[in-house]
């Protein structure tokens, strides 16, 4: 079947059931059936309707097994649908594909036609995977606890410096404190704008506290997170409720707020690759910055001077079509000659040096007789700096 926006006989393998399903959700988590059915009989009419088959049959099925499932499916929608089937409306252009796909589609509907006429389930209750209340108040100050206890530090990249159990362990019950600073919405129902995905946006300050008695909102100082001007989190009070939450204060808002934060804290998320206390306590953690003898790794370095080679040409940004192909085509040809450099001079009895905050920040290469060479994965210019001026005192 080589129709547009479909990849299989499926009722739901096509890209109008796909996108209506939401809708569904929606619109009967929101409504009573009656209204539901209204509503979304509306919406889907300012698209298309009954004289364009195979968009009706993708709908009126896909909305027909939506019901059934959830124990709802009316005995009107039950028998549109039933004499859909039988009048073979909307198989077309399966029947034109004829052969195997026309047969898998009859097989399909039949056994769809079987399950809607047979005894459904007790009406189920409808539940969205959405956080729609807007929590905190813009400018509001947010104390809340840690919760390590029963955890491990947790972090992805293989260069950071992991903190012992017991250190972890002891931030537990401690608090931190966060400015609510707006709400990002990520998605909202074409059927029920009442339904939306809501995020709360927050700056993060320095600081880590045994209680929240005398913090002096004035003299929080502000810091990234994860490189980021703030984070998101789901706009959920469940998880600040957990965590012991306190209102410490509210103040005026960074007059420029970042219309999409990059980096998300996930409440709800704990497990051996990611941990939220360990991320709040990776950036809040007092990290020396070390400057050590690299420690081999072939990954890595060609991770390092990826990144470098990338950065040094501006990723590609802003670049037109034409210039974004002669950008890709420069760094398929300068990265691997710079990593194999690399390679031959470490052969060669190259001394190797690295800048370490929290993770690795750069590798520096000292060769025989020849001058140094750095590889920076940081844009902060400062490290690189820090180590430059190191190798030149060896």
């Amino acid at each position: 079947m080589n129709n547009m926006g479909t990849w299989n006989a499926s009722i739901t393998g096509n890209d109008t059931a796909q996108d209506l399903l939401d809708e569904y959700k929606a619109a009967f988590f929101y409504y009573d059936v009656p209204t539901a059915l209204q509503k979304v009989d509306q919406y889907v009419r300012t698209m298309f309707d009954e004289s364009e088959e195979d968009e009706w049959c993708a709908y009126m099925y896909s909305l027909a097994e939506f019901m059934w499932k959830k124990g709802i499916l009316t005995d009107d929608i039950r028998n549109r649908v039933i004499d859909m089937v039988d009048s073979d409306y909307g198989m077309t252009e399966w029947i034109t594909a004829g052969g195997s796909e026309e047969k898998k589609r009859r097989k399909v509907l039949e056994k769809f036609r079987e399950m809607i006429t047979s005894p459904q389930c007790a009406p189920k209750k409808i539940k969205l995977d959405l956080h729609m209340e807007d929590i905190f108040e813009d400018g509001e100050y947010v104390a809340f606890q840690l919760q390590t206890k029963g955890k491990t530090y947790v972090t992805n990249d293989i260069t950071a410096k992991c903190l012992s159990d017991e250190e972890f362990l002891s931030y537990d019950g401690k608090y931190v404190v966060v400015q609510k600073i707006r709400s990002k919405i990520s998605y909202v129902s074409s059927v029920v704008p009442e339904v939306c995905d809501r995020w709360a946006v927050f700056r993060m300050f320095d600081g880590i506290y045994d209680s929240t008695e005398g913090i002096d909102i004035r003299k929080l100082n502000e810091i990234s997170f994860n490189s980021c001007p703030c984070f998101y989190t789901d706009s959920s009070m469940f998880y600040f409720k957990k965590r012991n939450y306190q209102i410490i204060g509210k103040g005026p808002v960074p007059a420029i707020v970042p219309d999409n934060p990059v980096t998300g804290l996930y409440f709800g998320i704990s497990h051996a690759s990611y941990d939220p206390d360990s991320d709040i306590i990776t950036n809040l953690y007092p990290f020396e910055t070390e400057i050590m003898p690299f420690a081999w790794s072939a990954e890595v370095a060609d991770g390092v001077i990826r990144e470098h080679t990338q950065r040094e040409n501006g990723y590609g940004y802003g670049l037109n079509k034409k210039e974004y192909e002669k950008y890709r085509e420069k760094m398929k040809k300068i990265i691997p000659e710079r990593q194999a450099e690399f390679r031959d001079l470490l052969e060669k009895g190259a001394k190797v040096y690295a800048i370490r905050h929290k993770v690795l920040m750069g590798i520096a290469i000292m060769a025989p007789g020849r001058k140094t060479i750095i590889y920076m994965r940081s844009k902060d210019p400062s490290y690189e700096k820090e180590l430059s001026c190191y190798m030149k005192q060896l």
